[in-house]
């Protein structure tokens, strides 16, 4: 142990709240160290100056009955339990109440603007296939390639099929909008 391990501990050796190995330690830097002993023996020597030079303290006839109702008064203050929710106060419903306004003028604000004009869009685009099949030949609801995508696990190829047989569909259907076909000619892998 050092010097300054032993000061820093000093004060729980004087107590004696150290463990018994720390007690053991500072014992042995103390027998050690001439510079620790002499601060450990002025130490201990002003601590008995001072609780020899001290006039006893007697406490006043009444103490013990007022720390009692002191005591009783806390527990009964600690006892009730604090309330539940106080609520906003008169300032805090104002300014709620003067948002919610705010935003109800805002709100009708927008609503009364007039519509600038119509909404731009884009035309519609339908892929047909080159070769396109009588109407008596109508595809059925699930063609045998989605079928058998379906089992490989791959979620791409059922929805490409399935778009692309919506497409040649609505444009034989002549929808309600104008469509302009194009023709697509699809990539067929070799076989």
């Amino acid at each position: 142990m050092d010097c300054r391990t032993f000061r820093r501990k000093h004060f729980a050796f004087v107590d004696d709240t150290l463990p018994g190995i720390d007690v053991v330690q500072m014992e042995r830097h103390r027998s050690e160290c001439a510079t620790c002993a002499r601060l450990d023996s002025d130490i201990r020597r002003s601590l008995l100056l001072v609780r020899n030079n001290l006039s006893t303290i007697q406490p006043s006839a009444e103490f013990a009955s007022r720390l009692a109702r002191r005591l009783e008064a806390e527990r009964h203050r600690n006892a009730a339990p604090p309330p539940f929710f106080r609520g906003p106060g008169v300032s805090g419903f104002l300014s709620m109440s003067l948002g919610v306004v705010a935003l109800g003028f805002l709100a009708v604000a927008m609503m009364d603007r007039q519509e600038s004009g119509a909404i731009a869009r884009l035309p519609d685009v339908v892929f047909r296939p080159v070769a396109v099949a009588p109407s008596s030949q109508i595809a059925p609801v699930a063609p045998p390639a989605f079928v058998a995508s379906v089992s490989t696990g791959m979620a791409v190829w059922p929805a490409l099929l399935m778009m692309e047989e919506a497409q040649s569909r609505y444009a034989e259907g002549g929808g309600t909008t104008p469509v302009r076909a194009v023709n697509y000619q699809p990539e067929m892998p070799a076989r």
